[in-house]
């Protein structure tokens, strides 16, 4: 029985290894490569960045809630924690080569100006998206009122 069971070992063990060693390489690779990508964007640091502004918020909203509960929230949110969930889309997205393109063109004088105007970029497009949104929805309402309809009070703001 006992020799059964080392058989069993020296069978299975060559195999995994294989499964585990050989074939997960290029994954590795890739996602090392992905890694340093989300690294280098920033993306899932912005991510944490947004849930640093939203606590206090929340805080704020809720006076009755200690301290100690929102230091415990924010100790459990890791920028790791959306790494690992937003890899299999970008691996599912982007073959390796892609990737490696993609880091190649954020080291670029180009590449490292996007990171550094993307901030003020979404922050500017943001005020003119609302801005335009606000002209459309006013005029939608206009034309509504035009044609006799009558508009209730939570869209009349």
């Amino acid at each position: 029985m006992k020799a059964r069971s080392v058989l069993l070992v020296l069978l299975v063990l060559p195999g995994l290894g294989v499964g585990l060693f050989g074939q997960s390489s290029p994954d590795a690779a890739k996602r090392a490569d992905v890694v340093r990508l989300l690294q280098m964007t920033g993306a899932a640091k912005s991510a944490v960045q947004a849930i640093d502004l939203m606590l206090p918020m929340m805080k704020q909203a809720m006076p009755g809630v200690p301290d100690e509960v929102w230091k415990q929230f924010r100790s459990e949110i890791h920028e790791q924690d959306l790494i690992d969930l937003t890899y299999p889309i970008w691996d599912k997205h982007f073959t390796h080569d892609e990737i490696r393109e993609l880091i190649r063109f954020y080291q670029s004088p180009v590449g490292q100006k996007i990171l550094r105007e993307t901030p003020a970029i979404q922050q500017e497009s943001l005020v003119a998206g609302q801005k335009w949104s606000n002209a459309l929805v006013d005029r939608i309402l206009a034309r509504l009122r035009e044609k006799g309809y009558q508009i209730p009070p939570s869209l009349q703001q």
